[in-house]
C-alpha cells in the first residue's frame, strides 16, 4: 500500500463532507414531511370532530348531514384539499328505533398534494382520512 493511503490526518475530504450535507438535507425533507403530515392529520381529525359534534345536535338525520358537511367546509382544508373535502355521516339509530340516543359517524377525507407537504416539488397526491363518533343527545329536542 501506498505511504499516502495509510495516513489520516483526522481530516474529512470535501467528498466525504458533500455526501454528509447531501445525507442531512434529505433528512430535514423527510423530518419536515413527517410533520406537515401529521399536522394534515390533525386538522383532518379537527374537521371530523367539529362535523361529527355538529351532526349529532341536529334534530334529525338528514339536518345532520347537512350540519356535518358545513361543519366541515369551514375549517382550512378547503383550499387545501383537491377536490375538496369528502363526508360521509353514518346515523345509528337507538334501540327504541328513534335518531335520539343513537349515535351519529362522520368520516372526513381530504386528499393533499405531496408538494404541499414536503415544501419542494414531488409528485403525486395523499390522502388523510379520520372519523368521529358522536352520540346524539336523547332529551334535545
Amino acid at each position: 500500500m501506498p505511504r499516502s493511503w495509510r495516513q489520516d490526518d483526522g481530516i474529512a475530504t470535501p467528498v466525504e463532507m458533500m455526501y454528509l450535507l447531501v445525507f442531512c438535507l434529505v433528512a430535514m425533507l423527510f423530518i419536515g414531511y413527517v410533520g406537515r403530515l401529521h399536522a394534515a392529520g390533525v386538522e383532518v381529525t379537527n374537521a371530523a370532530q367539529s362535523a361529527a359534534r355538529a351532526a349529532s345536535l341536529a334534530p334529525d338525520p338528514v339536518s345532520a348531514e347537512r350540519a356535518a358537511v358545513a361543519a366541515a367546509n369551514t375549517a382550512q382544508l378547503r383550499r387545501r384539499c383537491r377536490d375538496g373535502v369528502q363526508v360521509a355521516v353514518h346515523a345509528a339509530r337507538s334501540a327504541a328505533g328513534t335518531w335520539h340516543g343513537g349515535s351519529v359517524a362522520v368520516t372526513v377525507t381530504c386528499t393533499i398534494r405531496t408538494q404541499e407537504l414536503i415544501g419542494v416539488w414531488a409528485p403525486g397526491w395523499r390522502t388523510v382520512a379520520m372519523s368521529d363518533q358522536q352520540p346524539v343527545d336523547r332529551y334535545r329536542r
